[in-house]
Parts: structure tokens; sequence; C-alpha cells
């Protein structure tokens, strides 16, 4: 009040005559005041002045935003800036928009996952897009965001990521790479390295070719192929191996039962050595029959020669998994079938080791 400024200057107010006019002025400090009166901002908004600006923060409901908003459009004509663009929106919509687009982000920050399209309608949210099996579940990811589930419609596709990780599981569950093989991702790239069967080897550089394709790449270049000096002669021992059998019948004779002994005990030895060299082995026992009799029935007694097999190797301890049966009648005879002996040679179980 100018009358009030009077006080201490010397000066008689009987002599002063003053004529003053009211005006609401541009400064800072006096639009802060008419703000805050006019606003009414609630506790959780502080309004203060930052270099010649009026500044909003804190939270409130979208319906005083609004009319803060207004305000500073009417400033803008020439008084200072009212600049509200740290309040946070806390009315339910806009929280809500705030959670699903944190959701949105979330997504879109997940390897495997590509939101095409997302939109808002009606109070409902919408989203689509590129999924890989092997990565996230975006349902799950719902956790945590605070939107609610039932307002959310999701419409995904399934595609293969060629993301190093995704293709890094992918080949160890196609492949099934040995013990002895270490698959992992140096820069971007897939590399195998260690020992290996050659047939192994081969089916890596075929998966390397097709990875090629589609810009992948699969190193096998540190793949050695597997010493198998030392399993040689204990390899050549159980192929060499026959269980033979009478005429007509599926299980061998008593004189076999030795032979199955030791073929137990060699088969034991082996895979105890291979899975010490990081490979598994594989036993396939495949049933013949002679050419007495129909084509049919010695399909059939030849596949039970080689289930009674891998029974009584079964009972000598040689672990089911690995023992494979086929029959194969009478289409891979040992000899020609001219003689009572060349039968009775064609009546047996063969054993074929692989490595894997």
């Amino acid at each position: 009040d100018p009358q009030s400024l009077l006080s201490g200057t010397h000066v008689d107010p009987a002599r002063v005559h003053s004529q003053w006019q009211f005006y609401q002025s541009l400064e800072p400090e006096f639009v802060l005041k008419r703000l805050t009166a006019s606003l009414a901002p609630p506790d959780t908004v502080r309004l203060s002045i930052v270099k010649d600006r009026i500044v909003a923060e804190g939270e409130a409901p979208d319906t005083w935003i609004d009319r803060a908003r207004a305000a500073a459009r009417q400033l803008s004509a020439g008084g200072p800036e009212f600049d509200i663009s740290k309040v946070r929106d806390v009315s339910p919509e806009a929280r809500a928009a705030e959670h699903w687009q944190y959701y949105v982000s979330r997504l879109e920050a997940q390897p495997g996952i590509i939101v095409a399209e997302q939109k808002v309608r009606d109070g409902q949210f919408y989203i689509s897009g590129l999924r890989d099996p092997l990565g996230a579940d975006p349902q799950s990811l719902l956790s945590g965001t605070h939107v609610d589930p039932a307002r959310v419609h999701s419409q995904w596709q399934f595609y293969q990521s060629l993301e190093p990780e995704f293709v890094l599981k992918r080949l160890t569950a196609s492949l099934a790479p040995p013990k002895s093989v270490l698959l992992s991702i140096v820069q971007g790239r897939i590399v195998a390295e260690g020992e290996a069967p050659a047939n192994w080897i081969n089916r890596a550089r075929a998966a390397a070719e097709q990875l090629s394709a589609d810009g992948v790449v699969l190193d096998v270049s540190q793949l050695r192929e597997l010493n198998l000096a030392e399993f040689n002669y204990l390899r050549e021992a159980i192929q060499a191996t026959d269980i033979f059998f009478y005429s007509g019948k599926a299980v061998p004779g008593p004189e076999q039962m030795p032979v199955i002994d030791r073929l137990a005990d060699q088969i034991k030895e082996f895979a105890q050595n291979a899975r010490k060299s990081g490979v598994t082995a594989r036993f396939m026992l495949t049933g013949h029959a002679d050419a007495t009799g129909r084509e049919t029935p010695n399909v059939s007694i030849s596949a039970a020669r080689a289930e009674t097999v891998r029974a009584l190797l079964n009972k000598r301890g040689v672990a089911p998994e690995l023992l494979l049966v086929r029959g194969a009648g009478t289409f891979e005879p040992v000899v020609p079938e001219n003689s009572r002996t060349g039968s009775s040679t064609n009546r047996r179980v063969s054993i074929t080791v692989n490595l894997e």
C-alpha cells in the first residue's frame, strides 16, 4: 500500500494527495500469488518461480490440470510462462494409460517380441504383434504393471527370432551336442568348440549352412573330430557278435547265453568309455530271419528276436535307453541261402554301434 510506505520517510501524510488506479502486474511474484489464489492447487502440487517462469510440480486430477492449462494459455499473451509439464495426471484414466504404456515399453524391451500395433479404445487395451515361443509370455509380463488383464485384448503370431540367444536354444535342442562340445554366444555369433564324432560335426556344418542364409553365423571351425582309436577294438568286437536262433524261434537257445553275457559286458564297457569322452553310444539290435515261410511272419519273428535280445541285455544291466530294435526280415541276409548252414546263419540278431 503506497500509504503505508510513507512510514519512516518524514513526509507529512496530511500534505500528500494520492490517486491510484488498480492494475494487475505481470511480474512473476504477483502472477504466482494470483495463480495460487485462483487455481487453489491441491497439497500435492507446488507452484514456484524458476528463472522468471512459474513452474508447477507434483500430482493432480485431470480437472485441475485442465484449469491450469487454460490459465497458462491466458498468460501466454504477455505474462511469464506458466509451465505445468511437471504435473502428473493422477486421474484413473490417466493412470491406467500410463500403466499401459509401461507395459508396452516392457514388451518392446523383451527379446523375441515385436509389437506391431497397440491402442486404447473405450477403456480397453488392444495389442498385436509377433512373439517367439521361446521368449517371455506377454501375459506373464502384465504382472506388476497394474494393468487389468481383463481389459487387455492380445493377438500374437508365433515366429522364430534370429536373436543369438534363441538360435542357441534351438540349436541345442536340435543338434543335442555331446558333453564334450560347448555352444556359446561370442560377439553375436554362435560358436561350437570341443570334440565330437564325425557324424555330429557333419550335422553341425549342415546347420551352419542353413543359418548363414538368414544372416546368422554358426562357427564350427573350433570343432575337432573325436579320436575313436581307443574305441575301435571294442566297437568291432561288438559289431562282430551275432546271436543265433533255431528255425521258427524268437528266443535263443541256451548255447547263446554265454555270448549274450559277453556282449552285455562289452556294451556296458563301451557305453561307459563313451560317456567319459562326452558322447552317447546307442546300439541298434537288428533281427533277421531266413527265407523259410512267408515274408510277413518273417518280419514279425525278426522283430521279436531283436526284442528278446534287448530284454536279455536289460536283465544283464544294460540301460534300456541305449538299445534300439528293428526287424529286417529276410532283406539283409548275411550269406546266400543255398544250404542249411546258410539258413541258420541268417536266423540271427546283429548289433550296430552309433555314437552321438
